[in-house]
């Protein structure tokens, strides 16, 4: 049963949210590649349009188009109450011919945009090692605000897949390190597509690359949609492996019990600070999300179940930003600072996907 959206508050205006997913992807038929990237394709419309509310739903000849980086900021800083976040490149490069999210428009976002926007650069790691570290280092070069690494699990055609204890993985680890980023993000818990599980399963990936780079963070992204159980063990044995919640947070709307359970889940096994606030922005739109979230609480029920207390405003607000501030090491009053008379604070938010009708 989906969640109320009637008379939800805003949140405080001192909530500082951070967004650490956001993507602009690429869904002109044009830009399909193989017939995994044609199920991806034609997911993508309905994944959005049944995670989402109708008052939150993006038509679908607007939706399906090569996105464009001003549309996803203006979506994110003008129709939400975001304060910072961090686009993606995604390497799906067996599925797409210029990947899902192409590496021009996180250096554009990045670039144009350097108070609100940080950068998670693309790799795969199927290839062989030096021309990887060589694609490591050229993005860094060219991409302010790189933060860190996006992986998935995995690649077809043929089909191959790696963990992070493979030599190649560990390797650019190691260099992503010296070069200053401070987290590896791995796709993981939500297939895409007709494509093998098991790369998607947290198992035993994260545990050596884990222990062997103590000063690095590592993020499951999707956390909570599959696999909750290894999740939540992930994160309650590593202190530096984290759930990140893009996509579940659409269960705020689409299954409220769903999100009820993930949560107190990885609650009960890594505390409140092990938990990563997405919205995934394109897949859902962000601002009926966090003021779903602003208004959640748990059952009594689940309470007794897990063993955990009441999720009060001081979670939520770690949740929101602070506990992605902590773990890559910024300053949120910097941040603040560095934000105020850029252009995006003290609006009147805009209507959902409004941004859109007006480029």
């Amino acid at each position: 049963m989906s969640a109320s959206l009637e008379n939800l508050p805003l949140l405080p205006d001192d909530v500082f949210v951070i967004d650490p997913v956001i993507h602009a992807l690429n869904l002109d038929t044009s830009n399909v590649a193989s017939k995994y990237g044609q199920q991806l394709y034609q997911m993508s419309y309905g994944l959005h349009s049944m995670l989402s509310p109708p008052t939150a739903l993006c038509p679908q000849a607007i939706y399906m188009t090569d996105m464009s980086p001003e549309a996803l900021v203006r979506t994110i800083f003008e129709e939400s109450q975001t304060s910072l976040a961090a686009t993606h490149t995604l390497r799906l490069d067996s599925w797409f011919k210029d990947g899902f999210a192409a590496e021009w428009k996180t250096v554009e976002m990045t670039s144009r945009w350097p108070t609100r926007v940080l950068g998670y650069v693309g790799l795969d790691p199927t290839q062989e090692v030096s021309a990887v570290i060589d694609d490591l280092e050229r993005q860094v070069v060219n991409t302010p605000n790189a933060i860190g690494v996006k992986l998935y699990p995995h690649q077809m055609d043929p089909y191959r897949r790696w963990l992070t204890n493979d030599d190649t993985v560990m390797r650019v680890i190691e260099r992503a390190r010296a070069l200053g980023l401070k987290s590896i993000a791995i796709h993981k818990a939500l297939p895409n597509g007709s494509v093998p599980l098991a790369p998607y399963r947290i198992g035993e990936d994260f545990e050596q690359a884990a222990d062997a780079f103590p000063d690095m963070a590592f993020e499951i992204v999707h956390s909570g949609m599959a696999f909750i159980e290894e999740t939540a063990m992930a994160i309650g044995r590593f202190p530096n492996v984290y759930a990140n919640l893009e996509t579940t947070t659409a269960m705020l709307w689409q299954a409220p019990g769903r999100f009820e359970a993930a949560l107190a889940l990885l609650m009960q096994w890594g505390g409140p600070e092990k938990i990563l606030w997405s919205s995934g922005c394109t897949v859902v739109h962000p601002q009926h999300l966090l003021q779903l979230f602003w208004a959640f609480a748990y059952s009594e029920e689940t309470m007794v179940r897990h063993g955990i207390p009441q999720i009060d405003e001081t979670v939520k607000r770690m949740i929101l930003g602070g506990n992605y501030a902590r773990m890559i090491g910024i300053d949120i009053d910097h941040w603040k600072s560095r934000q105020a008379g850029d252009g995006f604070d003290g609006k009147e938010l805009k209507a959902p996907w409004s941004c859109w009708s007006q480029m």
